[in-house]
């Protein structure tokens, strides 16, 4: 069985524009759901898209851009 994790790495050599399920974003991000969804509603994080009628996702390119643009931590 593939899992949502799976499609995700494998697809992301080939293209990102792919979809990142709320648990990848997560992942790749280190944020919490909580946070996505507040810097969400402050316009401050890529929106999702619905991609089903119980299911939304949020493109890869445009997390990984988000993810891009964020300061670096001081040390």
């Amino acid at each position: 069985m593939t899992t949502d994790q799976d499609v995700s790495t494998t697809a992301s050599s080939a293209s990102d524009d792919i979809f990142w399920s709320l648990k990848t974003v997560r992942q790749k991000t280190g944020l919490s759901s909580a946070s996505i969804y507040r810097y969400m509603a402050l316009d401050l994080f890529p929106a999702r898209r619905k991609i089903g009628p119980n299911r939304v996702a949020w493109l890869a390119s445009e997390v990984k851009a988000w993810s891009e643009s964020r300061p670096e931590p001081k040390a």
